[in-house]
């Protein structure tokens, strides 16, 4: 390094990298407080600040497209993953289906409209990918808040309902896992896990994030969610972060794809909506999913 003594090596500067960490926990600081409280209300407010999230990620999933030159319908994808978000509301997959066949429809003949030979089936690939990458997945967290008492267990914190505790634990153990993973891998990561796809992927920190979400979500079993059991609390934990992981890579690969960074620079630290709730939008589905099929299983 220029400037350093002879035989002197010189001490790699942190700064940089402790400013980053420094803004990340600032941002997330501010950040938190809010979801928790549109949790705690619940309702309208909720469905409402859930489809914002949805247009606000597909614009930014619209953006990486451009990125690669490809030219989606981004103000259609962007109002169409709203709708979708939103028919989630009424609490029927069956409705959100209906609306989401009709927004295919639309996008298909909107890009007909445009008689762009060269592109249509990218722009029609990429329009409907983004409505269900953000529109369709997110709109998972509306039906998790809206569930009733699965187990007939009296499930209820604060008497906010059951979805109350159901959001909360999927925002704990993914925000468990996402975190320690993130600083295990920056302060003891060596060998890169998928380093294909995230360079920054170790293997040291994937498993100190499910050490650390296994104990988050016994953490959970014993505050709040007293219908798992302890073996299924540590299932739970296991399954929340192994998805977690796969949501965040499939997001780097995307961005990977499409030679960007980040998805947009919306919160400070953490980049853009899409690289913050990445994981987000697969556990919430997998979670809504997981506890219809063990009330099912469980008759």
């Amino acid at each position: 390094m220029a400037g350093s003594p002879a035989g002197v090596t010189a001490k790699p500067d942190r700064r940089p990298r402790s400013r980053t960490l420094l803004v990340r926990v600032m941002a997330g600081a501010m950040l938190v407080p809010l979801v928790l409280a549109v949790n705690y209300w619940g309702g309208l407010a909720f469905t409402v600040f859930v489809c914002a999230l949805a247009g606000l990620a597909s614009h930014e999933f619209y953006r990486l497209c451009s990125a690669d030159k490809l030219r989606p319908s981004s103000l259609v994808g962007m109002m169409g993953s709203i709708a979708v978000c939103f028919s989630f509301h009424s609490g029927s997959l069956e409705t959100a289906g209906l609306v989401l066949t009709v927004l295919i429809i639309l996008i298909l003949v909107e890009r007909l409209a445009r008689q762009d030979t060269g592109n249509y089936a990218p722009a029609v690939a990429m329009t409907v990918l983004g409505v269900v990458y953000a529109g369709w997945l997110m709109g998972f967290f509306i039906l998790l808040r809206n569930l009733t008492d699965l187990r007939g267990e009296g499930v209820s914190i604060a008497g906010r309902g059951p979805g109350h505790g159901y959001i909360l634990l999927v925002l704990i153990l993914t925000w468990s896992y996402d975190t320690l993973a993130y600083f295990g891998g920056s302060f003891l990561g060596r060998r890169p896990l998928f380093s294909r796809i995230s360079p920054a992927k170790t293997l040291e920190g994937t498993a100190i994030g499910l050490v650390s979400v296994v104990a988050a979500a016994l953490i959970c079993k014993s505050a709040f969610a007293a219908y798992l059991s302890w073996a299924e609390a540590v299932f739970v934990g296991l399954m929340i972060g192994i998805v977690a992981q796969v949501g965040d890579l499939v997001e780097s690969i995307v961005k990977r794809s499409t030679n960007t960074k980040d998805s947009s620079r919306l919160i400070p630290g953490h980049g853009g909506l899409l690289d913050r709730f990445d994981s987000l939008l697969f556990t919430g589905p997998v979670l809504y999913l997981y506890l219809k099929a063990t009330a099912l299983w469980m008759g």
